[in-house]
C-alpha cells in the first residue's frame, strides 16, 4: 500500500560539494560546520554558492 509523504517530516539535508570541501581547514573537509544552535550548516568558507 502506498502512503503520501508526511508534511510534518523534516526536509532532507542539503548536499555538500565534496570537491569544494577538499583541503578546507574550517570544516575539516566535511563541508558542514555546527552552528550556534547545534545544527549542521554549510561551511561558509568552502560551500558558498558559485556564480555562473
Amino acid at each position: 500500500m502506498a502512503h503520501e509523504a508526511d508534511p510534518t517530516a523534516p526536509t532532507p539535508a542539503r548536499r555538500v560539494d565534496v570537491a569544494s570541501a577538499r583541503d578546507c581547514h574550517d570544516c575539516g573537509e566535511w563541508g558542514t560546520v555546527i552552528d550556534c544552535h547545534g545544527h549542521d550548516a554549510p561551511c561558509p568558507s568552502c560551500q558558498r554558492p558559485r556564480r555562473a
